[in-house]
């Protein structure tokens, strides 16, 4: 199930990315290994790369993946649209809000 949702940053400063549901193909779905199925807590949409170090001779397709990238402050609302990916980092001390549905 690819859900669409919000993020509020209440305190401090998060970076985001996002990439749209199109960039799936260069994002290599995680596998839940002991069951060899996706997860059912992944919506689909947990990669298996680490976005801030990504192993391009294991993940080469990842280079070509397309994404737009955010800060949010206090007070600010990014929403993601269904199926879209997305990666958070907190910058400083924070605290956020989601929803998802």
């Amino acid at each position: 199930i690819l859900m669409r949702g919000w993020v509020q940053v209440v305190v401090g400063f998060k970076y985001i990315r996002l990439y749209s549901k199109s960039e799936t193909k260069y994002l290599y779905r995680h596998i839940e290994k002991s069951h060899s199925k996706i997860s059912s807590m992944s919506q689909n949409n947990i990669s298996a790369v680490n976005v801030e170090a990504p192993d391009t001779e294991k993940f080469p397709l990842f280079q070509k993946a397309h994404y737009t990238e955010t800060i949010l402050g206090p007070g600010e609302i990014l929403y993601m649209p269904r199926g879209y990916w997305h990666f958070v980092k907190s910058l400083s001390p924070s605290f956020s809000i989601s929803f998802w549905g």
